[in-house]
């Protein structure tokens, strides 16, 4: 069977990023109000919504290559809309895609329950927080770092890997995405 990506999977992957790419917009508006008022781990608490593109597009077509591509998608979307990281947005949704593909061939693109979706969430988590301390100086901040990580695991876990599922099982049982690999198989 041919693994690579077919043109009605890089369309859904494109209406996914899109949409993705302008819910972020609203999400960077609430983003840096939440930093504002609890400080760097304010905006943590909505973190693994930023990591829905990569994760909802592998778990919906489940291909190598399917999160990658979802999320340099929404990143260059995000970025034509004028998105406040700039360029910086291209090399964050390149770290978040990887994370979700690396953690995908543990499971050799077969698993997609709530476990592995965690997986890709906190590996793509982990690799955007290395660039994260580095771009935008966490370093300032060592003392807080141990609890921003649990705040993003946390995050990652239930607004990424949790809500890609409810929303992938509830596009599913609309039927839509019935030429799918999210509709062969239930893994819950």
């Amino acid at each position: 069977m041919k693994k690579g990506l077919k043109l009605k999977e890089i369309v859904v992957i494109a209406m996914i990023s899109v949409l993705m790419g302008v819910v972020f917009m609203g999400l960077d508006s609430i983003y840096k109000p939440l930093q504002t008022l609890a400080g760097p781990v304010g905006g943590d608490i909505i973190y693994g919504l930023y990591l829905i593109s990569a994760l909802l597009s592998m778990y919906i077509v489940r291909k190598p290559g399917a999160g990658l591509v979802g999320s340099l998608f929404t990143g260059l979307v995000n970025l034509l809309m004028g998105s406040p990281y700039g360029i910086h947005i291209i090399v964050a949704s390149f770290l978040q895609g990887a994370g979700v593909e690396i953690a995908m061939i543990f499971g050799r693109y077969k698993r997609y329950n709530f476990l592995q979706m965690s997986f890709g969430a906190i590996l793509a988590m982990i690799l955007v927080t290395i660039r994260d301390y580095f771009v935008f100086g966490f370093a300032l901040y060592a003392k807080l770092i141990p609890v921003m990580l649990i705040v993003r695991v946390i995050s990652a876990m239930i607004f990424g890997a949790g809500l890609t599922i409810a929303i992938g099982k509830g596009l599913n049982a609309t039927g839509v995405l019935n030429e799918f690999r999210i509709s062969s198989k239930d893994d819950f």
